[in-house]
Protein backbone atom coordinates (compact mmCIF):
# COMPACT_ATOMS: atom_id res chain seq x y z
CA UNK A 1 0.00 0.00 0.00
CA UNK A 2 2.52 2.64 0.73
CA UNK A 3 4.00 1.86 -2.68
CA UNK A 4 1.29 2.61 -4.50
CA UNK A 5 0.82 5.61 -2.29
CA UNK A 6 3.96 6.82 -2.88
CA UNK A 7 3.93 7.34 -6.52
CA UNK A 8 0.59 9.58 -6.68
CA UNK A 9 2.44 12.65 -5.46
CA UNK A 10 4.41 12.97 -8.32
CA UNK A 11 4.25 15.43 -11.32
CA UNK A 12 3.91 13.62 -14.41
CA UNK A 13 6.93 13.93 -16.80
CA UNK A 14 5.31 15.45 -20.47
CA UNK A 15 7.25 14.13 -23.17
CA UNK A 16 8.60 17.24 -25.12
CA UNK A 17 6.43 17.58 -28.45
CA UNK A 18 8.21 16.89 -32.01
CA UNK A 19 10.11 20.33 -33.07
CA UNK A 20 8.26 22.64 -35.94
CA UNK A 21 9.25 21.24 -39.21
CA UNK A 22 9.07 21.85 -42.83
CA UNK A 23 10.92 20.10 -45.73
CA UNK A 24 11.69 20.99 -48.90
CA UNK A 25 12.36 19.34 -52.04
CA UNK A 26 15.72 17.47 -53.25
CA UNK A 27 17.62 20.38 -54.96
CA UNK A 28 20.15 19.31 -57.83
CA UNK A 29 23.12 17.49 -55.02
CA UNK A 30 20.29 15.44 -53.89
CA UNK A 31 19.44 17.32 -50.67
CA UNK A 32 16.58 18.49 -48.79
CA UNK A 33 16.45 21.37 -46.08
CA UNK A 34 14.53 20.74 -42.36
CA UNK A 35 14.06 23.64 -40.77
CA UNK A 36 12.14 25.47 -38.20
CA UNK A 37 11.77 25.67 -34.21
CA UNK A 38 12.84 23.60 -31.18
CA UNK A 39 13.19 23.82 -27.94
CA UNK A 40 16.50 26.14 -27.22
CA UNK A 41 19.20 24.33 -27.26
CA UNK A 42 17.62 20.97 -28.28
CA UNK A 43 19.37 18.30 -30.33
CA UNK A 44 17.25 17.95 -33.38
CA UNK A 45 17.52 14.52 -35.54
CA UNK A 46 16.52 13.73 -38.75
CA UNK A 47 16.66 10.12 -39.78
CA UNK A 48 15.79 9.09 -43.47
CA UNK A 49 13.99 5.72 -43.18
CA UNK A 50 14.19 4.67 -46.13
CA UNK A 51 18.47 5.23 -46.65
CA UNK A 52 19.09 4.49 -43.12
CA UNK A 53 20.95 7.48 -42.62
CA UNK A 54 20.53 10.69 -40.49
CA UNK A 55 21.37 14.01 -39.33
CA UNK A 56 21.51 15.91 -35.69
CA UNK A 57 22.17 19.47 -35.16
CA UNK A 58 21.62 21.54 -31.79
CA UNK A 59 19.17 24.08 -31.96
CA UNK A 60 19.85 27.73 -31.67
CA UNK A 61 19.11 29.77 -28.47
CA UNK A 62 15.98 31.31 -30.14
CA UNK A 63 15.16 27.31 -30.84
CA UNK A 64 15.81 27.78 -34.75
CA UNK A 65 17.51 24.85 -36.55
CA UNK A 66 18.34 23.54 -40.41
CA UNK A 67 19.55 20.42 -41.37
CA UNK A 68 20.62 19.16 -44.86
CA UNK A 69 20.11 15.63 -45.48
CA UNK A 70 20.38 13.59 -48.34
CA UNK A 71 16.81 12.35 -49.29
CA UNK A 72 14.42 11.73 -52.62
CA UNK A 73 10.79 12.44 -53.28
CA UNK A 74 9.01 10.41 -50.94
CA UNK A 75 11.30 9.50 -48.68
CA UNK A 76 9.85 9.33 -45.08
CA UNK A 77 11.89 11.22 -42.50
CA UNK A 78 11.37 10.96 -39.02
CA UNK A 79 12.00 13.71 -36.96
CA UNK A 80 12.57 14.46 -33.34
CA UNK A 81 14.14 16.55 -30.30
CA UNK A 82 16.30 15.69 -27.09
CA UNK A 83 16.79 18.09 -24.40
CA UNK A 84 19.16 17.11 -21.16
CA UNK A 85 18.56 13.43 -22.27
CA UNK A 86 15.05 13.23 -22.49
CA UNK A 87 13.87 12.50 -25.99
CA UNK A 88 11.06 13.92 -27.58
CA UNK A 89 7.63 12.86 -29.70
CA UNK A 90 8.53 12.02 -33.06
CA UNK A 91 6.70 13.36 -35.99
CA UNK A 92 7.33 11.88 -39.69
CA UNK A 93 7.69 13.53 -43.08
CA UNK A 94 7.38 12.57 -46.72
CA UNK A 95 9.79 14.80 -48.85
CA UNK A 96 7.40 16.40 -51.32
CA UNK A 97 8.44 17.08 -54.84
CA UNK A 98 9.13 20.48 -56.57
CA UNK A 99 6.03 22.70 -56.84
CA UNK A 100 4.46 23.00 -60.09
Amino acid sequence: MALTLGGCGSTPTLPLPPPVASVSAPNLQGLVRVEGQANEDAFVTVFNEDTNDGAIRRAEPDGHYAIDIAAEVGDRLVIWQELDGVPGERSTQTVPGLAP
